[in-house]
């Protein structure tokens, strides 16, 4: 990923839009967070709440500097849904279009009915005001809903034209009860048959009156880690993300932006004859990526290209800090996963500790100083920040983990030797990547 540059003039027909997601806004001068709950919360995460900010900043300066025209922002504005942080967010937002750019937002899985809104103090966590989907139309009334072209009657879905040929059909993914007294909102999503009905109606009448229809919703629609995803991450994904896809490619849709797995990947597969993408986009708090587009309406592409907010305006190395932390966060939230999946295969008691023991110790280098749960931590930052590729390391860290397998396996423990497997091809998984480059691309729409 690469460092901004001064702005290129642009040719005419020609403007540069920003893409930004998760960026989980976390107010510090207003919510207390302090404590051994605010510790162990931190622990349950690998986000990094300390420079978000002083980030959004660098990023409104980014938008001064490259003459950004559009924002647009796929969801989780907010750490966990808090009224306070999502006036945070809109304060900067509204920074953003005084310094030129137009914002266009749609909520994410933390944004609404979040029982995790809370405030840490010395004496414990406790509730704090979390968002309705009202409170998220108030809050962001001039950051889409107010430009909108239409909005669909349930949810906070809604259209709104960029440029002269697009138009964006922003959509609500999300589950929640929208409920502020008994809160209740879901990691995965769907698409709901009555959002289906108005997205398809909102792409036959932008194609009617010339323009191309690209969505911007939380969940992703195509897999980002192929065989994988499915099986131990498929709350990234809507729920019917295939008929859906399907559905709105065959209504003239062929392009998603979508955010929520905090990793910088395009996946792409054919539907009704043609390419679908769908372009993800990282987290703010934990690798600090973001997207520009170029868009070139006299040629009909779009022009794509990762960048990263190296370092803050005071000194200080943020893509270096935000490594460091995320490398300890995901090594922490892999420990979770492959318990809670032992835990579905039937683990418990002393042999799931026993199990849990061997796999987190696991050596997975011939000197023995590279253990599994840092490989796994190592792949999936790799695949975060997009173009993964297969090296000589990560083929000899398969290579001792088939040889476990097939070891285990001799001795007639068929049941490890399949966990090994698993794991094998979980870490062997997050090293293939679609066809699409996921960092510099140009695509036609």
């Amino acid at each position: 990923m690469n460092s901004d540059n001064p702005a290129m003039p642009q040719q005419p027909g020609s403007y540069k839009v920003m893409v930004i997601s998760d960026i989980h806004l976390f107010d510090m001068d207003r919510i207390s967070h302090e404590g051994e709950a605010w510790e162990k919360r931190l622990l349950l995460e690998d986000k990094n709440y300390a420079y978000c900010a002083a980030s959004m900043e660098a990023l409104v300066q980014k938008v001064k500097s490259q003459n950004v025209k559009y924002v647009i922002v796929p969801g989780d504005l907010t750490k966990d849904g808090e009224v306070i942080n999502h006036e945070f967010a809109a304060s900067f937002f509204r920074k953003m279009e005084e310094a030129g750019a137009n914002v266009f937002v749609i909520n994410g899985n933390h944004d609404i009915s979040n029982a995790d809104a809370k405030e840490f103090t010395a004496e414990g966590e406790f509730p704090i005001e979390t968002a309705t989907s009202a409170d998220f139309k108030r809050i962001y009334h001039d950051f889409g809903y107010a430009e909108a072209i239409s909005q669909e009657t349930e949810g906070l879905s809604y259209s709104v034209d960029m440029g002269k040929d697009i138009r964006l059909i922003m959509l609500d993914s999300n589950i929640y009860n929208d409920s502020k007294a008994d809160p209740h909102q879901e990691t995965a999503g769907t698409l709901k048959p009555s959002t289906m009905a108005w997205a398809k109606e909102q792409c036959a009448k932008a194609i009617a009156e010339g323009r191309t229809p690209v969505g911007v919703l939380h969940h992703g629609l195509v897999e980002h880690i192929p065989n994988i995803q499915t099986v131990f991450l498929s709350e990234f994904l809507a729920d019917n993300y295939k008929e859906a896809r399907r559905e709105l490619a065959t209504a003239g849709m062929h392009i998603v932006l979508t955010g929520h797995n905090h990793a910088q990947d395009i996946a792409s597969v054919e539907e009704d004859g043609k390419p679908f993408y769908d372009i993800q986009t990282g987290s703010l708090v934990t690798l600090c990526p973001l997207r520009y587009i170029d868009i070139d309406t006299e040629k009909r592409t779009m022009s794509l290209e990762s960048q990263v907010i190296d370092q803050l305006a005071d000194g200080t190395k943020l893509f270096e800090t935000l490594l460091e932390n995320s490398f300890w966060g995901i090594r922490r939230n892999f420990m979770q996963l492959i318990e809670s999946n032992l835990r579905k295969m039937g683990y418990a008691g002393e042999k799931l500790e026993a199990t849990m023991q061997m796999l987190t110790t696991l050596p997975v280098s011939h000197d023995g100083s590279y253990l599994l749960l840092d490989a796994l931590a190592d792949a999936y930052l790799v695949h975060r920040q997009g173009d993964e590729t297969m090296t000589e390391k990560v083929q000899e860290v398969c290579s001792i983990l088939q040889g476990y397998a097939d070891l285990t396996s001799m001795t007639g423990d068929t049941a490890s030797a399949q966990l090994l497997l698993m794991v094998k091809n979980l870490y062997a998984g997050l090293y293939v990547d679609s066809p699409s480059a996921d960092n510099t691309l140009v695509i036609s729409y």
